[in-house]
């Protein structure tokens, strides 16, 4: 029994002697009777005194309690409103993973309201794919009893999917009736949002710089796109000069899709497509963003929506062929739109906004990596014809010279060698005492005959017949001979390889390249030596030519716009392009200088 029970038991019996003093009749009473009733009165004092002390220490306890409860209810309302209104998303599951509490971050970020959740299981808000990676975390959390931080692919209540952080904490039993588990969780799906969109960028950056075709382009920014979206299909459609606009990539389309859709006209076709191509979007409608595209996540719910009559002529292939979610990019050149980028799934929810951005960023690389390609094509076509141009230049230039070459030799040769002859009969006419004319006939005679060689030389120069007789490494060794005899250089020939070459063409630009070069090194490279060497490998014959002359510099040499030595190797590289050879040019001041020409020329012993 405790104190209080003692202490209401002992008043209870004091109150009962009193109540039995009080009843019996006024009979006088005696001394030991007074005494008592005394003693009862001294302790009913007592008590009384003892009964208001413990009254006021009650009321103490009680003020004490009455604290505590508001310090708490202040604690569990501080509490409740860090747990609700905390920025991250805080969430209480049972065993089970079924929701007991959440928080408005938590409920924010799945999209719904509380009450909606309360209740249901976390596994509904997880991409079906990261179902196993949640129950081994959850798994591993109850065995070590320590935080796990994962990352899952979760879903939005209306099925929009997003990048979470996820932190969960095993909550003992001790504290818990149940075992359970409280679960953090953290919206990331804007940093990935942004780390893979700058990811993308620079794959789809280095794709264009390794990129060496508009094919080889467009179908690795099919690829690249679709693994970024993670969707059925990917499609490139670029318009051409008639106002159609096929695909030239795509992946995942299946071939009665493409039969239909690739085929579309802008002057007689009727689609979202054509819309976004012909720039005619309204950002203030649904479905439309600033920059032009077009994306929609569920066809079949808003073609549900829609009359007949309001659909006019709208094919809605997409949809025939079970897309729910489709995206139309722009892919701007310039001022124009010449293409788009298309993607489709047939999955609801799959391209949100901040994709779409990513997209049309893409879309605006992509029509860069497009232009460029116009313009490289355009460039190498004007390449094409100036240097059909050029051979056609040159080739006018060799018959000329060929002409001029006739010319000197059966008109002014014949003329001088007549000339001569008379100049002859003119000396034999003189009396034999006039020397100073005789002399002077001779000294006439000996100019004829250098003049006569000259022009021969001259002749010879412009049209090489040893070419045309000989063939090339005989004309070449002969004109190298000649060559080093004037110009009092060595020179080292090993060219007999370079008579597998049969092509005229090719011949007179190989015979016209040595002579270039040669007079090179003797009006500029003071060389004592030249190597001219040729060598086989492969399908191509190997042409060097190389001096142990001052050298120059090759990079300096090849940019100049004017000056002898400039002019010379342009005309060097200008002849080898003609005849589709290669030409490297390697020199440094003071160490000399080496071309090496690579001609095509297939191996005749591999032809046999």
């Amino acid at each position: 029994m405790n104190a209080h029970k003692i202490i209401d038991h002992h008043w209870t019996e004091l109150r009962r002697r009193a109540e039995m003093l009080a009843g019996r009749p006024d009979t006088g009473a005696d001394q030991q009777e007074i005494d008592e009733i005394n003693r009862l009165i001294q302790e009913i004092q007592t008590n009384q005194a003892e009964l208001e002390m413990q009254n006021d220490e009650l009321s103490k306890s009680q003020d004490a309690v009455e604290a505590a409860s508001r310090k708490y209810e202040r604690l569990y309302r501080n509490y409740s409103s860090l747990f609700n209104f905390a920025p991250i998303g805080y969430l209480v599951v049972d065993r089970d993973g079924a929701i007991h509490e959440i928080n408005l971050s938590a409920s924010i970020s799945l999209d719904a309201p509380r009450s909606a959740l309360t209740g249901r299981y976390i596994t509904d808000f997880i991409h079906r794919d990261d179902q196993d990676c949640f129950y081994y975390q959850k798994l591993n959390c109850q065995q070590n009893k320590e935080n796990t931080i994962f990352e899952l692919k979760m879903k939005k209540a209306d099925g929009f999917f997003f990048d979470g952080r996820l932190q969960m904490q095993s909550i003992s039993e001790t504290y818990s009736h149940e075992q359970g588990y409280i679960i953090t969780l953290v919206d990331t799906s804007e940093l990935v949002h942004v780390s893979s969109g700058f990811a993308l960028m620079q794959t789809c950056l280095e794709l264009t710089c390794r990129s060496t075709s508009m094919e080889d382009l467009l179908e690795s920014f099919v690829q690249q796109i679709k693994a970024y979206l993670q969707c059925d299909a990917v499609g490139i459609r670029i318009r051409d000069d008639a106002g159609n606009i096929p695909y030239q990539a795509y992946d995942g389309f299946s071939q009665a899709f493409y039969e239909s859709e690739s085929p579309l006209s802008l002057h007689t076709d009727q689609c979202m497509c054509i819309v976004v191509i012909k720039g005619t979007t309204d950002p203030g409608l649904p479905f439309f963003t600033d920059k032009g595209s077009f994306y929609i996540n569920g066809t079949s719910r808003f073609l549900a929506t829609v009359s007949p009559e309001d659909l006019g002529t709208t094919r809605n292939v997409c949809n025939a062929h079970g897309y729910e979610s489709v995206v139309l990019v722009p892919i701007g050149i310039g001022d124009t739109i010449e293409g788009l980028i298309h993607a489709a799934d047939r999955r609801e929810n799959r391209f949100p906004f901040r994709l779409v951005e990513n997209l049309e960023n893409v879309g605006s690389r992509l029509g860069l990596a497009v232009q460029r390609f116009h313009m490289q094509k355009k460039l190498g076509d004007s390449v094409d014809a100036l240097n059909h141009l050029s051979s056609h230049l040159l080739t006018v230039q060799e018959d000329e010279q060929r002409r001029i070459a006739i010319e000197l030799h059966d008109g002014c040769g014949q003329d001088l060698n007549v000339l001569k002859l008379r100049l002859k009969n003119l000396q034999n006419r003189l009396p034999a005492d006039a020397v100073d004319l005789i002399q002077e006939c001779d000294d006439l005679l000996t100019f004829s005959d250098k003049i006569i060689d000259d022009l021969r030389n001259i002749a010879h120069g412009l049209k090489p017949a040893a070419l045309e007789t000989l063939g090339l490494s005989a004309a070449s060794r002969q004109m190298i001979r000649e060559y080093s005899t004037y110009a009092k250089v060595e020179v080292e020939a090993d060219i007999d390889l370079i008579d597998q070459i049969k092509d005229p063409m090719t011949q007179t630009c190989l015979f016209r390249i040595f002579q270039e070069a040669l007079t090179n090194v003797h009006k500029h490279a003071q060389a004592t030596w030249v190597v001219l060497a040729a060598s086989r490998e492969g399908d191509t014959i190997r042409i060097r030519i190389e001096d142990n002359g001052i050298g120059f510099d090759a990079q300096k040499e090849s940019d100049r716009a004017n000056g002898r030595m400039g002019m010379g190797l342009s005309a060097l590289a200008l002849r080898c392009r003609m005849i589709g050879a290669v030409l490297s040019i390697h020199s440094e001041a003071c160490k000399g200088a080496r071309l090496i020409i690579r001609v095509p020329c297939p191996n005749p012993k591999a032809v046999r």
